[in-house]
C-alpha cells in the first residue's frame, strides 16, 4: 500500500513537470513578490509592520495555498474518470485509496514549495522591520494551511467528481471568504479562522490585547488558545483523508463515470 502510494507521488510529480505546469507553478511563487515589488517601490510612505504582514498572509497562507490545492487536489478523481483509467485502478487492490493519497501528497507537496519561496524573496523585499517573525510565522501557516486545503478539496472531489471544481469554488467563496467574517460559532469550522488567529497571535499584532489578539476582535479570532487551533489544523487532513476513502470504498461511480464519457 505504502509503495503504491509513493508510486502514484513519483508519477505524479514526474507528470508535473512540464513547461505549461512549471510555469503555472512559477506565477504562484512569483505573484507575492511582483505584489510587495509593486508596493515598496511605488508607495509614497513605506507601509508599516501590520500592513505588510496582513498582506503577506492574503497573498501566501491564503491565496497561494487555496489556489494552488485546489487545482491541484479537487480533480484528483474526475481526471482518472475522464481518462478511463479509474475502472483499473479500481480493480487493483487499494487502488483507488493509493491514487487519493498519493494524488493528496503531490498536491500537498507540489504548492508549499512556491509558496515558501515567494515568501522568502518577498519578506526581505518588504523590509517590514520584523521580517524574520514575519517569515517565520508565515511559513508554519503555509505548512498547516496547504494540507487542511488540500484534504479539503479532495473531499469535495471525492464527493461529487463531476461538479468537483465548482463545488470547491462555491465552497471557498461562502465558507472561506464570507462565512469566516460572520461573528459566530459557524466561523470556527472554517480553516481561516483558526489560520487568522494563529497569524495574529504568532505575528504579535499592535494594539492587542489578552493572548496577543487584536482589542474588540474576539468574535472574529476566537479566545482559543494556540495549540488548540494548531492541533484541529494537524487532525483535519487525516480525519478528512479517512473520509475521502471510505466514500470512495463505498461508492459505485466508476462504472457509470466511464460509460458517460
Amino acid at each position: 500500500m505504502i509503495g503504491n502510494v509513493i508510486a502514484v507521488l513519483l508519477f505524479e510529480w514526474k507528470r508535473a513537470l512540464t513547461l505549461p505546469r512549471m510555469a503555472w507553478w512559477a506565477v504562484l511563487a512569483l505573484f507575492p513578490v511582483f505584489i510587495v515589488g509593486l508596493i515598496r517601490f511605488l508607495a509614497i510612505q513605506n507601509p508599516s509592520r501590520e500592513t505588510w504582514a496582513g498582506l503577506l498572509y492574503a497573498m501566501i497562507p491564503m491565496l497561494v495555498s487555496m489556489l494552488g490545492t485546489l487545482l491541484w487536489a479537487t480533480p484528483a478523481i474526475s481526471t482518472e474518470l475522464e481518462r478511463r483509467s479509474w475502472v483499473y485502478l479500481a480493480l487493483r487492490p487499494n487502488g483507488g485509496t493509493a491514487v487519493l493519497i498519493g494524488k493528496y501528497l503531490a498536491a500537498v507537496t507540489w504548492v508549499i514549495p512556491p509558496a515558501l519561496i515567494g515568501l522568502t524573496i518577498s519578506v526581505p523585499l518588504a523590509d517590514s522591520g520584523d521580517g524574520w517573525r514575519i517569515w517565520w510565522t508565515m511559513f508554519r501557516l503555509v505548512c498547516l494551511s496547504c494540507p487542511a486545503y488540500g484534504a479539503i478539496y479532495l473531499l469535495l472531489g471525492t464527493l461529487l467528481p463531476r461538479r468537483a471544481l465548482v463545488l470547491a469554488v462555491a465552497y471557498t467563496l461562502i465558507f472561506e471568504f464570507i462565512v469566516r467574517f460572520i461573528p459566530a460559532v459557524i466561523n470556527k469550522l472554517t480553516v481561516q479562522f483558526r489560520l487568522q488567529a494563529l497569524f495574529v497571535d504568532w505575528c504579535d499584532l499592535a494594539n492587542s490585547g489578552p493572548g496577543g489578539r487584536p482589542t474588540g476582535a474576539q468574535p472574529w479570532f476566537g479566545d482559543d488558545p494556540t495549540w488548540q487551533h494548531v492541533a484541529i489544523l494537524l487532525l483535519l487532513p487525516p480525519i478528512l483523508l479517512l473520509i475521502a476513502v471510505a466514500i470512495l470504498r463505498w461508492s459505485e461511480f466508476s462504472a457509470s463515470a466511464e460509460s458517460d464519457v
